[in-house]
């Protein structure tokens, strides 16, 4: 039987409809399927979203929070000098499972909401590893070719989701980061 939950929050929404997302894409993210996977009435969910489109925002919003911002405050935190935090970021990349970036991109192939965010977050992200190579030396010219190669090294890796060791892969991440911050 479904009862009503009132210590279930917007957190424990958006969550479930996350994992959600995640498993089964942008169409199973609906209102009553949620409530069931937390086994309550769907009358919770409306005291902490207006209606689905809030979800869904709420969705872009906690993608770019934790796959993004998270990222590179975590990065900067650690510190260090530019390469090493470059180096420690395609670290943390290679360690992210990718499902929430893969079911992102998924669903901006369809929507102009997800396509506007990858956009964003895309900008975002190559500005940020642009700023590393140019703290690390490289001209502006170079720092932005740089910045583009270390991306598409990151996007290829789960497009082609091709079977891998934590090691093997962190063996890798170490020769991207030598070649792309070699200077000649």
């Amino acid at each position: 039987m479904e009862v009503s939950n009132p210590k279930l929050g917007r957190q424990d929404w958006l969550n479930a409809a996350l994992d959600t997302f995640m498993a089964k894409g942008i169409e199973a993210v609906k209102v009553d399927a949620i409530a069931k996977s937390l086994q309550i009435t769907r009358g919770s969910f409306y005291w902490h979203f207006k209606n689905l489109d809030d979800l869904l925002n709420a969705i872009v919003q906690e993608w770019q929070a934790v796959n993004t911002e998270a990222v590179m405050h975590q990065v900067e935190a650690e510190g260090g000098i530019p390469s090493q935090r470059l180096l420690h970021l395609f670290k943390i990349a290679a360690e992210d499972d990718d499902r929430l970036e893969k079911a992102m991109r998924i669903w901006a192939i369809h929507d102009i909401r997800a396509a506007a965010a990858i956009e964003r977050v895309d900008r975002q992200r190559l500005a940020y590893l642009q700023h590393l190579f140019l703290q690390i030396g490289f001209s502006p010219t170079d720092a932005e070719v740089r910045a583009q190669v270390a991306y598409s090294v990151r996007l290829g890796w789960f497009i082609m989701a091709l079977p891998t060791t934590r090691s093997k892969r962190l063996t890798e991440i170490q020769l991207v980061h030598t070649i792309l911050t070699q200077q000649s």
